[in-house]
């Protein structure tokens, strides 16, 4: 079986072009599937029995399957507001994200592995400091959700211990959205120097939920006052913490389903929900001891459940099978 990845577009600061066309066509080459990638013009496609497209390509997928009804087209990470499209199957990058897409036959997972910071010889050791650095990196959009207890949390932290909040992201911030009173560096993402700017972080923290207090005791709004409220996008996914995890860094994050299948384990992080859950985790990881512990264990537990190479041969099994 053959398979052609198809975007348009080579843009490294794209995670969905890095992810699942540059490193997922690497990785099924290194366990030896046939498959190649075009970028910009899409080639004769007789000699390809799979045509997987790129985010956004949508539209040309759709063509390209009815001009060729007997070549089994995919599409990476369709867009939410894209129904009833016409191939024979999707790629998504998380559980929360494939639940989402329960309308389509075939809706097959491969989560948000980076190459680029994959079995890197670059690895955290923790040492003691006289001051801590945390670290955010993602998207904008994510930053609305330090005023959910994060900011409140850093503020406070910062009264006992001397901290820098590190935020790396692709445009600019709202300055109403940082905390106040703690030293704040916001940077662009640059792609040549992520890994060596993640490695200075103490521990990085991955905010991404709307959580509330239901405050009501209504069958229909909450069962009991202490019941959540939450709201996450349909494409929430663990791969802001899964860079981490590769390097070394302790994680503080919310409760978004997909961050349990590592940290659902206590000794490989910290899952909060609130101010004082954040600020907490932050008193802990104070203690350098207790950074790496918690560091080394889910690097662990990343590499046990995360190998790409295995991903690959699932999800190509799962191609083959339709």
């Amino acid at each position: 079986m053959n398979i052609l990845f198809y975007s348009s577009h080579d843009n490294l600061s794209v995670g969905s072009y890095r992810i699942w066309v540059r490193d997922l066509n690497r990785y099924f080459n290194h366990v030896g599937i046939s498959s190649q990638i075009s970028i910009g013009k899409l080639p004769d496609i007789n000699g390809f029995d799979v045509v997987i497209f790129g985010k956004g390509d949508h539209v040309k997928a759709q063509e390209v399957k009815k001009a060729n009804p007997n070549k089994k087209v995919g599409v990476i990470n369709l867009a939410s507001d894209v129904k009833d499209l016409d191939v024979d199957f999707i790629i998504v990058g998380s559980i929360e994200e494939q639940a989402s897409h329960s309308s389509y036959d075939n809706v097959f997972l491969f989560p948000l592995i980076e190459d680029m910071y994959q079995n890197n010889i670059m690895y955290k050791e923790h040492i003691s400091s006289d001051k801590l650095t945390v670290g955010f990196h993602g998207n904008v959009t994510h930053t609305a959700n330090f005023l959910k207890g994060l900011n409140g949390a850093l503020q406070r932290f910062s009264e006992h211990y001397p901290v820098e909040f590190v935020v790396i992201t692709s445009a600019p911030v709202n300055q109403s959205l940082l905390p106040k009173g703690v030293s704040v560096s916001v940077e662009p993402w640059i792609y040549e120097n992520m890994p060596n700017r993640i490695l200075s972080f103490d521990l990085g923290v991955v905010p991404n939920a709307v959580i509330g207090g239901v405050h009501s005791e209504s069958v229909t709004e909450g069962l009991f006052s202490t019941d959540y409220e939450m709201r996450f996008k349909n494409k929430s996914n663990a791969g802001r913490a899964f860079v981490f995890h590769q390097l070394g860094i302790p994680v503080v994050a919310d409760i978004t389903p997909s961050n349990f299948h590592v940290m659902g384990n206590p000794d490989c992080g910290y899952l909060v929900a609130n101010e004082e859950g954040w600020y907490k985790s932050l008193l802990k990881l104070s203690d350098f001891r207790e950074r790496q512990r918690i560091a080394d264990n889910a690097k662990v537990e990343f590499d046990r459940l995360y190998n790409p190479y295995d991903w690959a041969k699932r999800l190509y099994h799962n191609i083959k099978e339709i």
